[in-house]
């Protein structure tokens, strides 16, 4: 019986010491591989990333290439950017600065100067010869001229008011209208003041013909009572001495004559008849004129102008000369300057549709005078364009150096 307890005690035993003994799972061993590596395994880095691998992203997006302006300034190898007797081009700047390049594009001055419609000089920027004169800035002189101008027949004349809005009467009050007070030569070399004034009233007017100055005057007169206008006409000579009285008869009188041709002839009324070859309207916008030297000698006949390419008329005062360049002729042949034919209209052409002149007809003070060529300051380029439109000078549009918002005055924000 005291053996039972003894057996019962190591069976416990046995089983717990079966248990506590891990089971392990017999495995196979695998097949030798057919050739055996013999290259080192690679050291683990000693640098280990600290986090986890980051997602792959897109590449990035290509930069932005701007295009680049290629060349600037002369275009055409240092060789002139101007036609033929062109000497000058002018390139608006900010507010009332404008910049004078010559004819091979390099900047030669700088002016400044407001825009103003109401004097003689062209007001824009563009191309001029030997004698421009853009915004009252004389560049063959280098300096303004006087704001009292008047540009007719290619060559200017200064003048004074009788009654100035501030002033008053002047010391000219005896006169009716303006005076001439003084007259520059052909090259804009000499200014030449006339030894008195010279009244240029109502019916006045200068014509420069013959390397001559015909003075047409009227002044008021009392007759009888009443008040008459009395007509008088004076020639002066090219530095304003008075050569002597001016004989209008041979041309049919004072009031026959209307103007001049090419600073050498005198334009005479002629009748009313109308071009043939303007076939519509019912106002001709030619009117028909002889040409005759300053001796009264006709020199052709049937001279067709439009009297709006040259008119001379200020405030009411002064005859409205013409002065003009070219003509057309009966058969359609358009004359120049020397009274050769320069070419023939098209037979069917309407006149009413068909201008006659040329740059080349233009005053020597104003813009594209002889020139074909053109500015072009519209866009980001500013510069000078052949006839074909392409580029000949080319800069950065001196108009918008600054984006700053323009300055305005109270009364302006409205």
């Amino acid at each position: 019986m005291k053996k039972t307890p003894i057996i019962a005690s190591c069976a416990a035993l046995l089983l717990f010491a079966s248990a506590c003994v891990p089971s392990v799972k017999p495995q196979d061993t695998p097949a030798p591989t057919a050739e055996v590596t013999t290259a080192p395994t690679a050291a683990p880095s000693e640098d280990p990333s600290g986090g986890p691998t980051a997602e792959p992203t897109a590449p990035p997006a290509p930069a932005v290439v701007f295009p680049t302006p290629g060349r600037l300034g002369n275009l055409v190898n240092g060789g002139s950017v101007l036609p033929e007797g062109m000497a000058y081009f002018v390139l608006d700047g900010e507010s009332d600065i404008h910049y004078v390049y010559d004819r091979f594009g390099e900047l030669m001055a700088t002016f400044t100067a407001p825009s103003d419609d109401f004097n003689c000089w062209s007001d824009s920027a563009g191309i001029y010869g030997e004698y421009g004169v853009p915004y009252g800035y004389c560049i063959k002189r280098g300096e303004m001229m006087p704001a009292d101008i008047i540009d007719f027949a290619n060559r200017l004349f200064e003048y004074r008011k009788i009654w100035d809005d501030e002033e008053g009467y002047s010391e000219y009050s005896e006169y009716y209208g303006f005076v001439w007070t003084a007259l520059w030569d052909k090259k804009l070399e000499r200014r030449i003041e006339f030894d008195r004034p010279l009244g240029f009233g109502f019916g006045a007017g200068i014509l420069p013909v013959d390397d001559k100055l015909i003075l047409i005057t009227v002044r008021d007169v009392e007759e009888n009572g009443e008040q008459a206008a009395i007509t008088e006409a004076i020639m002066l000579d090219e530095n304003g001495e008075v050569i002597g009285d001016f004989d209008p008869e041979p041309f049919g009188g004072i009031d026959m004559i209307e103007g001049v041709f090419a600073d050498r002839y005198l334009l005479i009324k002629a009748d009313d008849e109308s071009h043939p070859l303007e076939l519509d309207g019912d106002w001709p916008w030619y009117r028909k004129y002889d040409l005759y030297s300053l001796s009264g000698e006709c020199v052709m006949r049937d001279c067709w102008l439009d009297p709006q390419d040259r008119f001379g008329y200020w405030d009411g005062c002064g005859r409205g000369l013409i002065y003009a360049n070219c003509f057309i002729n009966r058969q359609g042949e358009v004359y120049g300057s020397d009274l050769s034919v320069r070419y023939t209209v098209p037979d069917g052409t309407d006149l009413h549709s068909f201008d006659i002149t040329t740059s080349e007809n233009d005053s020597i003070f104003g813009i594209y005078y002889r020139c074909g060529y053109t500015v072009d300051q519209e866009g980001i380029y500013a510069g000078v364009k052949d006839e074909a439109g392409n580029w000949v000078f080319k800069v950065y549009n001196p108009k918008l150096a600054s984006d700053s918002p323009p300055e305005t005055e109270p009364d302006d924000e409205w």
